[in-house]
């Protein structure tokens, strides 16, 4: 472009036409330019974004999609896709991280604000002495493909599981609207069967029970309980993981959350920081999501069923004290002179001793900023995923729980 307008200007003697002639030439570059400039995609083409390993990543991203969107509307095809391919994925994952001795997803979440000042400042000094399209897709395309990778994971590993079929069909279980009566009966068998066994649970002055080994072992029980439950059900899958301990449990706990499963490490995080009681349970909890069940009540009840069926006292103890906890929520709710009924009359002394003792820890954790940050952003994920209840439906809990003792 630039030698024929030289080439214009030395020739003085050129006609009127030639001129125009000459101004067609110099248009059509031009246009070129302007029609490459307005045509993105092509751009970075050229540019040099579109390599193999990246092609491959977008590729993967859009048939993850695909599966995704099914999923949300074909339960059958969810139900399959959980239960198999998608199984692959989470197993893998877990076998990945599994020997790390420590929470990986934690120390990504932890060192994400380091990465990315790095990488700003990366971006931002070699672009500044290389503006191409190819210094700059170059560091554009490592940020691209890290959200890709993650939204491809929980599209094609995690997020089917939200759209299978319901757990009270995979158990054959009637549920329906659940009512205060129906809460205090089944309020009742959970008492009993906890009276049962909690002569052989230890409680310290407080009030609080006292797990009789360490995290470790716990680590291993939970296994051999999820084992043992998942060998005569097939719709949740079994198989042994490492449950990481959160090196930050007691900030975390200000956020009011006890355990995590982070879908792109594949991993179960537990917060220790919480009395021993909530321990096996949301260990199992954790672990249900890691075998494709995505819904929180139906998470927590897993956890129920694993926990009652182990052959460990406290992790039996585990599951009905947690189990009792929920119903006496939904049954103060409900009818406040049969709640008191139970409390006064049903539910076993130590029992009653241990959820005083849980509310005294947690006046210390009650109001926070954290809880209500983490609280929201939580409620519009599940919302977003078909759990029109949100965060409340870790409570909905007791509905298959009334379901399943009917």
């Amino acid at each position: 472009m630039e030698s024929r307008n030289q080439e214009i200007i030395l020739n003085d003697e050129i006609d009127l036409n030639n001129e125009n002639e000459g101004a067609e030439e110099t248009s059509a570059p031009e246009q070129y330019e302007e029609k490459k400039s307005r045509n993105p995609i092509k751009r970075m083409v050229e540019g040099g974004l579109f390599n193999i390993p990246f092609s491959i990543v977008c590729y993967s991203f859009v048939f993850s999609g695909i599966v995704y969107i099914i999923s949300r509307f074909v339960p059958a095809f969810a139900e399959f896709w959980t239960k198999y391919p998608a199984q692959a994925i989470r197993f893998v994952l877990a076998k990945l991280t599994g020997w790390i001795p420590f929470s990986l997803a934690e120390c990504l979440l932890l060192s994400l604000p380091i990465i990315a000042v790095f990488y700003i400042i990366g971006s931002s000094v070699a672009t500044k002495h290389d503006d191409s399209d190819k210094t700059f897709y170059k560091w554009l395309r490592p940020l691209i493909s890290f959200i890709l990778v993650i939204l491809t994971i929980f599209f094609a590993g995690f997020g089917p599981a939200y759209g299978r079929n319901k757990l009270s069909t995979n158990l054959s279980l009637e549920q329906n609207p659940v009512s205060a009566e129906e809460l205090y009966n089944t309020a009742l068998i959970i008492a009993n069967e906890a009276n049962g066994i909690i002569g052989e649970v230890a409680f310290d002055i407080s009030g609080a029970s006292i797990m009789p080994y360490d995290y470790k072992t716990l680590v291993s029980k939970v296994n051999e309980a999820f084992d043992r439950y998942a060998e005569s059900e097939d719709y949740i899958s079994h198989f042994k993981s490492n449950p990481k301990p959160i090196a930050l449990s007691n900030p975390m706990t200000y956020t009011h959350i006890s355990g995590v499963y982070t879908f792109m490490t594949g991993e179960s995080n537990i917060n220790t920081n919480y009395p021993d009681f909530l321990m096996p349970f949301t260990m199992a909890h954790e672990m249900a999501h890691q075998r494709g069940i995505a819904r929180e009540d139906e998470a927590n009840f897993v956890a129920f069923l694993v926990c009652i069926n182990s052959d460990d006292v406290y992790i039996r103890y585990s599951g009905y004290a947690n189990m009792a906890n929920y119903l006496n929520s939904a049954l103060s709710r409900a009818d406040a002179e049969l709640y008191k009924k139970f409390v006064l009359y049903s539910l076993p002394s130590d029992m009653t001793n241990e959820f005083i003792a849980y509310s005294n820890f947690f006046d210390k954790y009650r109001d926070s900023t954290a809880s209500e940050v983490t609280g929201t952003v939580n409620n519009a994920f599940l919302q977003s995923q078909g759990q029109s209840a949100g965060t409340k439906s870790y409570g909905l809990v007791v509905d298959l729980a009334v379901a399943y003792y009917k």
